[in-house]
């Protein structure tokens, strides 16, 4: 009733229930007992039409077997009831609420939202990205993609460490990763001291265990819960919405999208994707969030004579390319050569901007630290290491 922007009190729901609610237990005493209002002569027209809206619905009906008897009994008047059962649905659709365009109200949105770009676009503080088209908008979503061993999901953690610098409110999916090793990847990434490879292998000294001990406090501040959430247990997309209407998040993170499970396993793969991307669309635009999936890419590009991806390279790319403002592809060219100067080189391919330019950014790169680096500066000097006082963070 909110989103056909109907009227609503404890009249104008009772008037919403049909037979399925009442199976479910759900009549008007169970309204009654769930809140104490009560109609009001403010609210009489409303109330007024709803009455008549059933008086037209009782008229329908009663139509409806008119037509089937003169139907059934070839009767001449036959056209006589067609009007009239017509002129009463013509009558009864004047009554609902419309979803009607208004110029003037759109104008006005449309000048807040230049007034107030920073509320529109969430950055994710990769300048090379952001310079793309500014950032990420609102109500639309962002494909990462790449081949495995390429960095896409290194990515999207480091796009959520810097999301989180900016205040956002962040929810993460991990279809692929457990949350623990999702936790030993950030560890490795808001620390300048600890190695990835160490973390995995359990190899500390007395040193480590000390900033290990200082992360943990900078992590449990920083992804508090109240702005930021992950699991790693949800399967398919109705669970995950649950999720995301509850925690009412500024950014959606997915890795990755082909490990969700449909709701109707016997579509084509084809479908199953574009479903799962457009529910997901109008989930970005109903919680004005901005939505960032991870996306394998199909294996064409291992014939091709370049592994450069594009936008074709999309796993059932259909779905994902058209819904989609911007795809990024996440470009680790030593895993193709094993080039000694491409170690720390990694290169993300803007393949569709919709509100921007196309292109490529050269970004640096640290295994070790699960880290991507803005500028060669930065790679440089990631060792220099700078204590984060969980005192002096600040959201």
């Amino acid at each position: 009733m909110i989103r056909k922007k109907e009227h609503i009190d404890l009249i104008t729901v009772s008037a919403e229930l049909n037979n399925d609610h009442y199976v479910a237990g759900v009549d008007k005493v169970f309204i009654i007992e769930c809140t104490n209002d009560c109609g009001s002569t403010a609210s009489i027209e409303i109330y007024a039409k709803k009455v008549y809206e059933k008086y037209l619905l009782r008229r329908v009906v009663s139509c409806t077997k008119q037509v089937t008897e003169v139907a059934v009994n070839n009767n001449s008047n036959a056209f006589d009831v067609l009007v009239s059962a017509h002129s009463t649905i013509g009558e009864l659709m004047n009554l609902r609420p419309d979803n009607s365009f208004d110029i003037d109200d759109s104008l006005s949105q449309a000048i807040e939202s230049i007034r107030n770009t920073d509320r529109l676009l969430v950055k994710t503080n990769f300048k090379n990205v952001d310079n793309f088209a500014g950032g990420l908008t609102r109500g639309e979503i962002t494909i990462v993609g790449g081949r495995p061993g390429h960095g896409k999901s290194t990515m999207l953690l480091n796009m959520l460490s810097n999301i989180l610098d900016g205040g956002h409110k962040v929810l993460l999916f991990n279809r692929e990763l457990t949350n623990v090793e999702v936790l030993k990847k950030l560890l490795a990434i808001e620390s300048k001291k600890l190695s990835y490879a160490m973390i995995r292998q359990g190899i500390y000294d007395i040193e480590n265990l000390q900033e290990l001990d200082r992360v943990r406090e900078y992590l449990a501040k920083k992804y508090s819960p109240d702005k930021f959430m992950m699991y790693d247990q949800l399967r398919d997309f109705s669970s995950s919405a649950t999720e995301i209407k509850k925690f009412k998040p500024d950014v959606i993170l997915d890795d990755y999208i082909q490990l969700i499970k449909p709701s109707n396993p016997d579509d084509p793969r084809r479908l199953q994707l574009e479903r799962l991307v457009n529910d997901y669309k109008w989930i970005a635009k109903e919680y004005s969030c901005v939505v960032i999936l991870a996306s394998q890419l199909n294996r064409a590009l291992e014939t091709r004579g370049t592994a450069r991806p594009q936008l074709s390279d999309l796993a059932e790319s259909g779905a994902l390319e058209q819904v989609a403002e911007n795809v990024f592809f996440v470009f680790y060219s030593y895993k193709i050569d094993q080039k000694p100067e491409n170690k720390n080189l990694i290169t993300i391919v803007a393949a569709k901007v919709r509100y921007g330019e196309t292109g490529s950014a050269q970004m640096f790169y640290d295994g070790d630290k699960c880290k991507i680096y803005n500028t060669e500066q930065e790679f440089f000097n990631r060792n220099e290491f700078i204590p984060k006082e969980t005192s002096e963070i600040t959201f």
